[in-house]
């Protein structure tokens, strides 16, 4: 009877501990190596897809966990949380996304690529941080956006494509609902 408490009391907080992960999304990360089942399993025909995923949930469970507790405790520590590169499609167009924390720093980047369907580069977009607390937005280049006081009342700078400052906005949460407040140049 004890034995089976025990056993009851410990799958009750693994699965507590888990629904609390994932809902406050403090499980962050890649979760690669699910992502690779995944992949592997929606390759598959659509029947022999159903009966792996019946019969292997257990699989996918163990991969979670493994990928929760410690792929993304490694990452997190190590400062990589989302780094790493992925490639999506959308209609002809191939989207090139790599999130990185740069070299000899804690500071974070990611570039998203568009590519054509004949794999002509159409358009560049890198977001990243900078030394003094700002994300910036380009685009091909140029600056688009820059946002700054993050920790207090984050401000939106609005650029054109010549770099001219169009807008500033006073990003605000108000209800749950972001706001933004405008101010003309």
């Amino acid at each position: 009877m004890n034995r089976l408490m025990t056993r009851s009391a410990l799958t009750a907080s693994l699965l507590a501990s888990s629904v609390m992960a994932l809902s406050t999304g403090c499980a962050s990360g890649g979760f690669k190596l699910t992502r690779q089942y995944a992949q592997f399993v929606n390759k598959q025909m659509i029947i022999l897809r159903i009966v792996i995923y019946i019969f292997t949930t257990i699989v996918f469970a163990v991969t979670l966990l493994i990928d929760m507790v410690v792929f993304n405790t490694i990452d997190f520590w190590q400062g990589r949380v989302s780094a790493g590169e992925y490639n999506f499609n959308k209609g002809d167009q191939t989207f090139h996304v790599r999130h990185e924390v740069m070299p000899g720093s804690p500071l974070k980047r990611s570039t998203v690529q568009v590519f054509a369907a004949n794999h002509e580069l159409v358009q560049t977009v890198v977001l990243q941080e900078t030394p003094s607390g700002e994300i910036e937005l380009f685009v091909d280049g140029q600056l688009r956006t820059k946002v700054k006081d993050i920790e207090s009342l984050p401000v939106a700078s609005v650029y054109d494509a010549r770099g001219a400052l169009v807008a500033e906005k006073l990003l605000t949460i108000e209800m749950g609902l972001p706001q933004v407040m405008t101010a003309r140049r």
